[in-house]
């Protein structure tokens, strides 16, 4: 039986309209740690991916592997819907995989994913390298959840136009409700490939996929993949070598072209939409976007009258829809009433 947190198909929705989904990894040992900023961290992003082989009680050493308790993981799960309305895709990495699992625990990690399945997670990593035991097991009982079919490799020698990478994927279509490619750049060239990979696939699937290269020369890749894990700098540590957060992805994609700047005009008396104009453009700054405010007394284009607000909630009120109707994404509420806070006093 699942409780109140149904899926959401964030990813379905977007990937079929052709809009990034933002993916954000969590790497504290104890979510709960996260409680005063989870807000912050969540603005802008779509999914909280829950590293459960990060999860401990206590502390992890660096190269430790770590099987943490069902018990733990279960509180740890439930925390982190309680603090925030974002699906979880529940992510268990092995040693062998980039993470801290122990290799020969498929048993454990098994019930940890059939717990997820009954905690309502959303989404459920499930790598393509794990046993055929346990991928046909969850595929049977995952309910509501989707299965996202991963794979990972660290060599640098896996070519996204090469035959291993067409056996990787054809692996990972065989039971995965989503695909997840990941492998380590060797240069910036491999982004190419890849982009290539997608454009190819997108034509022929309907089926999202998460392709993206990791490492420094994998990072073009993680800028223009339709579904990215991107870091936040109040996380402990990126998930992957070469995650950039929500913030320099929006500027990297303003810096090759696909993201233009835009002025934006805010109309009223020179105090009040001085202010909303400032709250609106710090909310921008936020996520990285280029856009810039300008204030007049009138104007047929104003995406913001403030004419008709009296009190400081009204104008972050109406500075957070100007900001959804403009980017299609959560506004950064905080960051907006931080702003008007100033400016009323």
């Amino acid at each position: 039986m699942t409780d109140s947190h149904q899926p959401v198909d964030v990813v379905f929705d977007k990937f079929s309209r052709n809009q990034q989904t933002f993916i954000i990894p969590l790497t504290f040992t104890d979510v709960s740690d996260a409680k005063d900023v989870i807000t912050r961290i969540g603005y802008g992003g779509d999914i909280w991916e829950l590293r459960v082989d990060l999860l401990s009680p206590t502390p992890l050493g660096e190269n430790a592997t770590n099987l943490p308790p069902l018990s733990y993981v279960k509180n740890q799960l439930h925390a982190l819907q309680s603090m925030s309305p974002l699906p979880v895709l529940f992510t268990i990495r092995t040693k062998s995989q980039g993470g801290k699992f122990p290799d020969d625990c498929d048993k454990e990690a098994l019930d940890l994913m059939l717990l997820a399945v009954e905690c309502g997670a959303a989404y459920l990593d499930v790598e393509i390298e794990w046993p055929e035991s346990l991928r046909n097991t969850i595929t049977a009982k995952k309910g509501a959840s989707k299965v996202v079919a991963s794979y990972h490799n660290w060599t640098g020698k896996v070519a996204w136009s090469g035959q291993e990478m067409n056996d990787k994927f054809n692996a990972a279509n065989t039971f995965g409700d989503i695909i997840k490619l990941s492998v380590l750049s060797a240069t910036i060239e491999d982004c190419a490939e890849l982009a290539l990979f997608v454009r190819d696939y997108r034509s022929n699937h309907t089926k999202p996929i998460l392709a993206v290269g990791m490492g420094a020369n994998g990072q073009l890749s993680r800028i223009t993949s339709p579904i990215s894990l991107v870091t936040h700098p109040l996380i402990p540590f990126p998930s992957a070598p070469g995650q950039l957060s929500l913030a320099q992805v929006h500027q990297a994609r303003h810096l090759i072209g696909q993201l233009p700047k835009q002025e934006y005009t805010i109309t009223g008396d020179a105090h009040t939409a001085g202010a909303a104009a400032r709250a609106l453009e710090a909310a921008f700054a936020e996520l990285g976007y280029p856009h810039k405010c300008k204030v007049q007394t009138n104007g047929a284009d104003s995406v913001i009258d403030t004419m008709s607000l009296k009190t400081k909630e009204d104008v972050s009120s109406a500075v957070a829809e100007a900001f959804v109707r403009i980017t299609g994404r959560r506004a950064p509420l905080s960051v907006i009433q931080d702003s008007i806070w100033l400016w009323s006093q």
